[in-house]
């Protein structure tokens, strides 16, 4: 059955290497039909909203999407996000030979964060300190009371058990099919559940109860700043992280970092109904229109994407050809040490191909 698959251009340089990379999977003659909306200035020139209910009608046919990245996230993003209930942000983070890592041994870094998508901070429950003021709230532990008399702002964070049971259960099945090729089977869960010892001490607690329930794997816990450290110290130690949607957010761009940086990291977020697939970092106006921006991250969300269908072997096959180009070393963009153009890299993938 032909699958559907949505593309989001994005803003400023992102179609650069989301055009390219779409080709690039049309060229590979598979039963995906791409179907291209019209959002961001496009559709705002033509339609007076960046996120025209025609582009919403276009994502909610189709089986999943691939996004360039958008200046607003209360558009077309916030819509694949939270109206589509996309909870798990899966982002991969491998090192190859070519890539300018900073570390002086990068070797054998390979490992999966798994970030919660939905909840946390990010939803913005804010409001004035003074609201607080009928829940007299109060820290046992610390045997403080929160004075409302003080003007301020104040910001809710939320985990749910069902999203978090989710998200964990996706984690663990990640690693089961990671340990199937060679794979440590290791589930680490991070948060600061020796300070916050209800949110995220249950989120440390729902973590270790789903991974008991697969044979195989392993557990280990570790306080978020911690960890935060042991992936500059020892990454290689690292197998699947599963985490909350700050410290994932967070941590999972200090990961993309000791590989060589933003430009090389692929993002999935991944619902019970619905998938989308882009690069993590910007827009990047300072460079559009100069086909110079990396167009790994895109390529390698193209993989992903490759992988969701269950076109697996063809997913091999572009992940290859994309490191491939970092191990031939000839034909790299200007982050990574060379002076090739975007349009050069993505052809250099698609002889690879």
């Amino acid at each position: 059955m032909t699958r559907r698959v949505c593309v989001v251009e994005g803003d400023d340089a992102a179609p650069e290497v989301v055009v390219p990379t779409v080709h690039i999977l049309q060229k590979m003659n598979l039963d995906i039909e791409f179907i291209w909306t019209e959002t961001g200035d496009e559709a705002v020139a033509k339609y007076g909203t960046g996120f025209p209910e025609s582009a919403k009608k276009m994502l909610d046919g189709s089986d999943c999407a691939i996004m360039g990245s958008t200046r607003n996230i209360r558009g077309v993003h916030g819509y694949l996000r939270w109206g589509k209930k996309c909870f798990a942000n899966i982002r991969p983070v491998k090192y190859v030979p070519g890539l300018r890592s900073p570390l002086r041994n990068p070797d054998g870094i390979d490992f999966v964060i798994m970030r919660e998508n939905l909840e946390g901070l990010y939803p913005g429950w804010e409001g004035d300190i003074e609201q607080l003021k009928p829940l007299k709230l109060k820290n046992d532990m610390l045997n403080v009371t929160l004075d409302t008399t003080m003007k301020g702002k104040f910001a809710v964070k939320v985990n749910t058990e069902g999203i978090t049971r989710d998200i964990c259960r996706m984690a663990c099945e990640i690693a089961m099919k990671r340990k199937a090729k060679g794979g440590k089977g290791l589930v680490t869960v991070s948060s600061k559940y020796n300070l916050l010892t209800q949110s995220d001490e249950m989120f440390r607690r729902i973590a270790e109860e789903t991974v008991k329930k697969y044979p195989g794997l392993k557990f280990n816990q570790l306080i978020i700043d911690n960890c935060a450290q042991q992936l500059v110290i020892n990454p290689q130690q690292f197998d699947v992280l599963v985490m909350g949607n700050e410290h994932g957010d967070i941590l999972a761009d200090e990961a993309a970092a000791l590989i060589g940086g933003l430009g090389l990291a692929p993002n999935a977020c991944v619902g019970k109904d619905y998938a989308y697939f882009g690069s993590v970092h910007g827009t990047a106006p300072d460079i559009a229109g100069k086909n110079i921006i990396n167009p790994t991250a895109m390529l390698l969300c193209g993989v992903m994407l490759l992988q969701h269908l269950g076109y697996d072997k063809e997913a091999a096959h572009m992940e290859a050809a994309v490191y491939k180009v970092y191990r031939d070393g000839k034909h790299l963009t200007r982050d990574q040490g060379g002076s090739a153009t975007t349009t050069q890299f993505c052809k250099a993938v698609e002889a690879n191909l």
